[in-house]
């Protein structure tokens, strides 16, 4: 294990929020766009990927750490069940501004986890002296 991993996890954690951040705001902006669905960002296929990987694995010590890269992690996805108006725009303001609103706060909570992380470095890097 790498000094550094548990930092990276939570990075592509943020890296993750902050994508989705950016496109649940995009929903927002297009509520008045004719035939516009709203879209998401998923993760895809973490639970999927890993399971693969444990039943092909012939050892238990063969399991790999998984590595998300910030491209492959996710994939975008477009609402289709959502009901739409009259011009066929699919954004529901009061849902988007929940999602947004979670999503912050899942944000919020990497970061401070990530602080955490990197006063632990500090500290540790001083020897125990300061921070």
């Amino acid at each position: 294990m790498r000094i550094l991993d548990s930092v990276e996890h939570l990075r592509a954690g943020m890296d993750y929020h902050l994508a989705r951040h950016n496109l649940l705001t995009a929903n927002l902006a297009h509520v008045d766009t004719p035939g516009f669905r709203p879209m998401d960002l998923q993760r895809a296929g973490a639970f999927e990927g890993a399971l693969q990987t444990a039943l092909s694995a012939t050892q238990p010590g063969h399991i790999a750490q998984p590595h998300a890269a910030s491209g492959e992690a996710w994939r975008v996805t477009q609402g289709t069940s959502q009901a739409t108006g009259l011009d066929g725009n699919g954004v529901n303001v009061d849902r988007e501004a929940v999602k947004i609103a979670t999503n912050q706060i899942r944000y919020d909570t990497l970061a401070t986890l990530v602080q955490g992380e990197l006063s632990g470095l500090a500290w540790a890097a001083n020897d125990g002296r300061g921070a």
